[in-house]
């Protein structure tokens, strides 16, 4: 046959193709007597034909009903014989057809014939697979992939094609895949697949550019301005949105119809609460571009409207897993209709606030299902707020605490610690984790950036840098933070996420002391503090810090985090002291480079120090912690020392003697205390009872 035709040409193409196409039909055939081999080169015979015979004006519908008829029979022989591999080689076959269809189409209306030919070839895939084949994986996988792999090859003509017919041929693979899944239990997942291939074409679709026809204004005569028309459904758009249309009521109805008929009703109601909100976010962002717009937020609310209704009807027959997805599309339409109307921290807002009801829902329904779903929207209300540089550009307004940061941070903030502890309720796992974790972040963001907008003047983006005393009251606020978050771990029996947040928290309040420590008044000339004497900006700095990170330290794990937290402690309650005495002698301008350090200041720093060791051992002593004793030594002998080597030097006359005869009775009264407390209690302790 092909020496007769293609070879030598003996016969007009058309004849030489029938002539191939009969020899290869035959060797598929002789495979019900011969076996596999036979029917594999029946099998490449068949496919190769066509390709074999040339012709300057290929007949395409022709050319893909013989392609459906070699399929077929591949298949049949696949049947009797039980051959996997020839469904892989059928499979493979069709789709390289499809695209060579394709490409000799050229995008235009021609297209019709290979893009008919995927959902036609699924078919016979689906249908002419034997049911006893889906108890085995490979059987299953003769069902899923090669309809996988033509709804891809097809998706592939989509883009760059002049007609809608490659979308067509998408779109057909709908009422394929759900017949199949009707009549097939094990294959309820078909459908999900033909939505997820429809909402790619959607995707795809080349979407054309048009205008709003203007309408004009005419007064007297004379038209003084143009109006634009915004039609429902302009006349460029409506193949697109029909396809839309039509993909979001095919598998909302055939989910309806279904999910009270089938073994696995959630897989079957999970369709009309999931493809419909989708078909519609994929149009929306394919004609509107996410610009604000009330017509498709009126859409979305009817879309919620139905499936709030669905809900309820599920849940008067007592079917609540139904009830709780249907529930759940219900929520999604209407957080799309508010991304719809809002823009900025209204529409982080309004997406931060479906995590409870989804929590609920799943508590109620059982829907273990929407645990992800509550992961994905925690991750981008997240990526929104933490990660979005455009925040600093929101519309906050300028009132000091409240303004715009309230919806925009203390809302989702609220709503993730709601949302965790409603799924918390059922079991603990990576979800609850993040929203733990994700209410904590964004309750410290809340409140960083409420003291960046009061200090900046409604400015979050600040032109100059930090001042200190913005630095310190956020030094204040991450230590408050840190507390709390530490107390409620203890209060919950131990909350590992909150465990983590506050040990995180120190750790970067111990990094930022040392900035705090470089940006101090008495470093950085200009810096201005609140006159009062002892609770201003440098209390807020480093005293405050320093006594709730003494505190968190007796409690913290592991010993190395104490250790750190009770040097930060000691360090800044030593460094307040320092400043603040610094500040008594000079309260307008504290830098050492404008303001020359007096004999009564120097004298000051040493008494203050000597007072300073002086409480951290009598704290010692009454808490029985020997760190905090030693500690003390530290800084008595710290005083010591400066008193030797700078006291010595610097000072004259009775500041000197005041300073050597006040450090010499300290010492005495000091070491009184330390071996009536001390020592003595311990040596007894060691010669026992008498």
């Amino acid at each position: 046959a092909y020496a007769t035709g293609p070879l030598y040409g003996l016969v007009p193409p058309l004849i030489g193709f029938a002539l191939l196409a009969a020899a290869a039909l035959a060797g598929i055939a002789l495979a019900l007597l011969f076996g596999p081999l036979v029917a594999a080169i029946g099998i490449a015979g068949a496919y190769l034909t066509p390709a074999s015979v040339q012709t300057e004006d290929p007949f395409l519908p022709g050319l893909y009903a013989y392609l459906l008829a070699v399929t077929a029979a591949a298949l049949v022989v696949l049947r009797q014989v039980g051959a996997a591999w020839l469904g892989w080689a059928a499979s493979a076959a069709a789709a390289l057809w499809v695209l060579a269809g394709g490409m000799v189409a050229g995008g235009g209306e021609a297209l019709w014939a290979p893009a008919l030919f995927a959902p036609a070839a699924a078919a016979l895939h689906l249908f002419l697979l034997p049911g006893a084949a889906l108890e085995s994986g490979i059987g299953q996988r003769l069902a899923f992939l090669p309809f996988a792999l033509l709804a891809a090859v097809t998706l592939l003509l989509v883009p760059g094609a002049e007609s809608h017919w490659p979308a067509v041929g998408v779109l057909a693979l709908g009422p394929v895949a759900i017949a199949r899944a009707w009549r097939e239990a094990r294959l309820a997942a078909l459908p999900w697949l033909s939505a997820l291939a429809g909402l790619l074409a959607l995707l795809l679709w080349p979407v054309p550019g048009w205008l709003a026809p203007e309408e004009a204004v005419t007064v007297a005569g004379v038209v003084q301005a143009m109006l634009p028309i915004h039609p429902w459904l302009p006349e460029a758009l409506r193949p697109f949105l029909f396809a839309a249309l039509a993909l979001a009521l095919l598998h909302a109805l055939a989910g309806a119809w279904r999910e009270g008929r089938s073994a696995r009703p959630l897989a079957w109601a999970a369709l009309p609460a999931a493809v419909p909100v989708l078909a519609l976010l994929a149009a929306y962002a394919r004609v509107r571009g996410f610009a604000l717009d009330a017509r498709w937020a009126l859409v979305a609310l009817v879309l919620a409207a139905a499936l709030t209704g669905w809900a309820a009807r599920a849940a008067r027959q007592g079917a609540t897993t139904r009830a709780g997805a249907h529930a759940a599309g219900a929520v999604a339409a209407l957080a799309l209709g508010a991304a719809m109307l809002l823009s900025d921290q209204w529409l982080t807002l309004a997406i931060a606030l479906l995590l409870p009801p989804l929590a609920w829902i799943e508590g109620r329904a059982g829907l273990p299902a929407l645990r992800p779903v509550a992961l994905a929207v925690a991750l981008v209300v997240l990526a929104r707020l933490l990660l979005n540089w455009n925040v600093a550009e929101y519309a906050l307004g300028s009132t000091p605490l409240l303004n715009g940061l309230l919806p925009a941070y203390g809302a989702p903030a609220a709503g993730f610690a709601l949302a965790a502890w409603i799924f918390d309720r059922r079991r603990e796992d990576a979800v609850v984790a993040v929203l733990e974790g994700g209410a904590l972040a964004l309750l410290t963001a809340l409140v960083l950036l409420e003291i960046r907008h009061a200090m900046g003047n409604g400015v979050l983006v600040p032109e100059a840098p930090l001042g200190f005393r913005e630095m310190a009251l956020q030094a204040t606020a991450l230590a408050v933070l840190a507390s709390l978050a530490q107390g409620l771990e203890a209060r919950l029996g131990g909350r590992a996420v909150l465990g983590w947040g506050w040990r995180l928290l120190f750790l970067g309040l111990s990094g930022f002391s040392l900035l705090l420590l470089a940006a101090n008044p008495a470093f950085v000339p200009g810096e201005t503090l609140w006159p009062w004497p002892v609770f201003n900006e440098l209390a807020l700095a480093f005293l405050v810090p320093a006594v709730l990170a003494g505190f968190a330290a007796r409690r913290a794990t592991p010993p190395w985090l104490a250790q750190v937290m009770a040097g930060q402690a000691l360090l800044g309650a030593f460094i307040w002291v320092t400043l603040t005495v610094r500040h008594r002698f000079h309260p307008v301008e504290m830098a050492l480079d404008l303001e020359e350090v007096s004999a009564a200041e120097l004298w000051a720093y040493s008494g203050a120090w000597l007072a300073f060791g002086a409480a951290l051992l009598a704290l010692g002593i009454r808490t029985g912690a020997k760190p905090l004793r030693l500690a003390a030594l530290a800084v008595i002998g710290l005083t010591i020392g400066k008193a030797f080597l700078v006291d010595m030097a610097e000072l004259t006359g009775l500041w000197r003697v005041l300073s050597f005869l006040g450090l010499g009775l300290a010492l005495i009264a000091l070491g009184w205390v330390y071996r009536r407390f001390v020592v003595s209690p311990a040596a007894a302790a060691q010669a026992g009872p008498a």
